[in-house]
């Protein structure tokens, strides 16, 4: 797509900047795909009417985001894997006055909330700063882990701490997870979370879409998906993302007694799971010697923690045992200090009950109606999903479509956008809400 022309008009800052965020959005959108080639710097210099020096940097600074990449005949193109580099890329501070960002899913941040710095203030009242900056004795790791399964247990997850793999938030769970099942077919929701495709992209996963309805993936999907030979499987029970589909209990039951039938392994994702008030037990509780629960404090509590939490079947325990120094040792001990000092004073639970409040005052934003806790909400569309997305970018409002997330064809004609409703200010989705009214989308 050498003709293409970033569109700067909702764009503010250094006018590198703002290219660079122009690709970026346009990735978002699919308007640019993997392999479509960028204008020669000079030719968008001289379209924009800018310094070629300008252009340089804009696409320097693209591919320092792992957005783009050289190539020796066709000049600079998007890369294969630039949808999940952005993904999980930071956002330009210099747009984010005139663009809402709906498109990454973070924890909304109460801007009065304190218990974090003052956590910090205590350790460092005890003189404890230097002492956690040093590698920590096995009887500290026990300590810690014995906080996190006490997060687990309000949830229906009671496992014992020498079970429990403290990581590096719940993308590296899942990616032990998995390394821990060793095999390179993978079954997973027919629409699933982005962390799994970027696994799947980085590792050369074969990934299987199995079928959903209102509650997330149905039991008759895990036993076709068994029937063809798949082993492993990679669900959410709560608060799906992107569906944001929460599985009955009865569900959740029927799932575990074919895991545990045809002997699969089944990796649940559960960050979101803490955000239901009265939630029924995880599957994992149902069948552990078959699952592995991944948990995090990230979308709860405090994203920046990068505190994880991996409840691991008996039998692998030897393989993590071996692996130590890929598990926790990623850790932090400050983190993992703080972390576990919000657990036991209480501030994580009082944490997660303002993120509960907050995301349901969100959601009422978009449907007064039909209450909610889920940090994301699935709009069904009459009509092309990626024309409605390019829309909404062009009056400076991103969001995800469904085919962003599709496994195999599930991802063809498909008419969803998901809005994370954690990124932007409360006036910001109701601009945006205002916006999607006005053009028929709610």
């Amino acid at each position: 797509m050498t003709n293409w022309i970033p569109d700067l008009s909702t764009l503010t800052g250094p006018a590198y900047r703002c290219i660079a965020e122009a690709i970026a959005i346009d990735v978002r959108t699919r308007r640019l795909r993997p392999g479509d080639s960028l204008p020669p710097q000079r030719l968008l210099a001289g379209l924009l009417g800018l310094n070629l020096s300008t252009v340089t940097r804009a696409y320097r600074e693209a591919e320092r985001r792992g957005l783009t990449e050289g190539h020796t005949r066709r000049g600079t193109v998007i890369r294969a894997r630039a949808e999940a580099a952005d993904l999980f890329g930071i956002r330009s501070a210099a747009s984010a006055a005139s663009v809402i960002d709906l498109s990454v899913n973070v924890p909304a941040s109460d801007p009065r909330d304190r218990s974090v710095a003052a956590t910090l203030a205590e350790l460092q009242q005890e003189g404890r700063i230097e002492e956690l900056m040093r590698y920590q004795a096995p009887a500290d790791w026990e300590r810690w882990r014995e906080q996190a399964v006490k997060w687990l247990a309000p949830c229906g997850l009671h496992t014992p701490p020498e079970r429990l793999v403290l990581c590096a938030g719940g993308q590296h769970a899942l990616s032990l997870a998995l390394e821990a099942c060793g095999t390179g077919d993978i079954a997973v929701e027919a629409f699933t979370y982005p962390g799994m495709l970027a696994l799947a992209q980085e590792r050369g996963y074969r990934l299987h879409a199995l079928e959903m309805d209102e509650e997330g993936v149905t039991p008759a999907a895990i036993l076709k998906a068994a029937r063809k030979g798949i082993k492993t499987l990679v669900i959410s029970s709560a608060l799906q993302n992107p569906t944001g589909a929460t599985m009955s209990l009865r569900r959740r039951q029927q799932i575990a007694g074919i895991v545990q039938a045809r002997k699969l392994a089944l990796v649940e994702e559960d960050v979101y799971g803490a955000m239901l008030p009265q939630a029924d037990p995880p599957i994992s509780a149902f069948a552990p010697e078959h699952c592995f629960h991944v948990s995090a404090l990230s979308k709860t509590v405090a994203a920046g923690l990068r505190f994880g939490m991996l409840s691991v079947p008996a039998a692998h325990l030897p393989h993590f045992a071996r692996g130590i120094h890929s598990t926790h040792w990623y850790l932090s001990p400050l983190a993992v200090e703080i972390a576990t000092r919000l657990i036991s004073s209480g501030q994580a639970a009082r944490r997660l009950a303002w993120q509960q409040r907050e995301i349901a005052a969100r959601n009422r934003i978009f449907d007064a109606v039909l209450p909610s806790y889920a940090p994301h909400r699935w709009l069904a569309l009459r009509g092309s999903a990626q024309a409605a997305a390019a829309a909404l970018a062009a009056h400076g409002l991103i969001v995800m479509t469904g085919a962003q997330f599709g496994v195999g064809t599930s991802a063809r004609d498909d008419r969803h956008l998901r809005l994370s409703l954690g990124g932007a200010s409360r006036a910001g989705l109701k601009r945006a809400a205002q916006l999607m009214r006005e053009l028929g989308m709610l």
